[in-house]
């Protein structure tokens, strides 16, 4: 099988709207840098993404929750991490198995 006849096949493929997501890395990292930029002085109060990420990285911040709340917390950032994992990189058992029957036959 030839290039030249995959390119349709992809180009629909990629078309799909389920390759679609609101969600990317370069998104990401524009809001990682949006809140690197969060106005943080002795007379502001934290924002809520600030200090729920020293709860999450420094143990004295940590101390803010009981044992039950860090742990909800944490459940909900994994939760949050694996729906992250899934629309950035879906898995897509259809769209693998075609790659590699592709792959065989070029």
């Amino acid at each position: 099988m030839k290039t030249e006849s995959l390119q349709p096949l992809m180009a629909r493929l990629r078309a799909c709207p389920t390759h679609e997501t609101k969600l990317s890395r370069e998104l990401f990292i524009e809001c990682w840098d949006e809140l690197h930029r969060d106005d943080i002085s002795p007379l502001v109060k934290p924002t809520i993404p600030i200090m729920a990420a020293l709860v999450l990285h420094d143990e004295r911040f940590a101390a803010l929750l009981n044992g039950a709340e860090r742990a909800q917390l944490l459940g909900l950032i994994k939760l949050a991490l694996d729906r992250y994992e899934q629309q950035t990189q879906p898995p897509n058992k259809l769209g693998k198995l075609i790659a590699g029957i592709l792959k065989e036959q070029i």
